[in-house]
This record gives structure tokens, sequence and C-alpha cells, in this order.
């Protein structure tokens, strides 16, 4: 298990405004090694019990889990935005260029 040093560097990285600039891809290698640092009890023999939710420990986590959530989320919809914004173009420009075929070529 990590120390609770490890931990909150990487909850203070993924709050750092930087962090927002991240690629999907680099969001997540983040969120796969908060994963490594999920709060847990290990209870011997395999077994594992996470810490109660009350926990400051259990808190920070989650918050950090979310908010890398919701930068994943955010970077989707912006790749979903620039794939319909490309379409959207070419669109506009094969029905400029079929008008001036028709207007030029009768």
């Amino acid at each position: 298990m990590p120390s609770f040093t490890e931990v909150y560097n990487l909850q203070c990285k993924i709050f750092e405004p930087a962090t927002a600039n991240l690629s999907e891809k680099e969001l997540n290698r983040l969120l796969m090694q908060l994963y490594e640092y999920f709060p847990f009890f290990d209870q011997g023999e395999g077994n594992k019990k996470p810490y109660d939710t009350d926990q400051d420990y259990s808190k920070k986590w989650f918050l950090a889990y979310n908010h890398l959530l919701k930068l994943l989320e955010i970077r989707r919809q912006e790749s979903k935005y620039k794939t319909s914004l490309y379409i959207s173009i070419s669109a506009i420009i094969i029905s400029i260029a079929g008008l001036l075929v028709k207007v030029y070529c009768p």
C-alpha cells in the first residue's frame, strides 16, 4: 500500500490546473494510478476491506476519482464535437462544390 504522502501528491497533481489540458490517454493513465491507491485494509489471505467513506483518506480519494472522471467526460465530449464540426464543414464544402458544378457546367 502506498504512503499517504504518495497519495496526496497524486491528488494534488490531479487538481492542478495543468491537468485539465492533458490528453485522454494521459488522464486514463492518472486514473489507473489512482486505482492503485484505492483505500482499503488488507485483512490477510487476499481479503480486502474498503476504508469507511467518512475517513479523510477515502473522501479525498473519491474527490480525485470524480474529478478525473469529469475531465475524461469533457475530453470525450470535445472529441465528439470536433468530429461533428469536421463532418459539418465537409458537408458544406461538398454542397458548395455541387452548386458550383451545377452553375458553371450546365
